[in-house]
């Protein structure tokens, strides 16, 4: 039995259509927590702004310099340069490095979802 599932997981490896919804599922599965974010009630509105901005700002990043590792640290310096300069030398909000860990999650499903799209 086990060798006819391997067989059959072979055979539909090797056909085009297949690995196109493989590729599109997994696309897919790189947005999900983006969803899970917008729409969990649990979590303060600034930390899905943070993720969000992020997430966007290193699609956007991305699409400028073509470069994956470019855009996460152009996106992660803007996030730092927001809490230091922004939050702490304009006294526009109190900077957090929580604030910093939603920004690096939205960076890092943004390269995921690079990465998936290259799959």
């Amino acid at each position: 039995m086990k060798t006819a599932i391997l067989f059959v997981l072979i055979i539909i490896g090797y056909i085009d259509p297949a690995q196109a919804q493989l590729k599109e599922t997994a696309q897919l599965a790189t947005l999900s927590p983006a969803i899970l974010v917008v729409y969990s009630s649990d979590m303060e509105t600034y930390h899905k702004h943070h993720y969000l901005i992020s997430n966007i700002g290193y699609m956007g990043s991305y699409m400028v310099l073509e470069s994956k590792w470019k855009a996460a640290l152009l996106t992660l310096a803007l996030g730092v340069a927001k809490e230091l300069v922004y939050d702490e030398l304009l006294n526009r909000g109190t900077p957090l490095w929580s604030d910093m860990k939603w920004n690096t999650l939205g960076v890092t499903q943004g390269v995921v979802f690079t990465f998936a799209v290259d799959f």
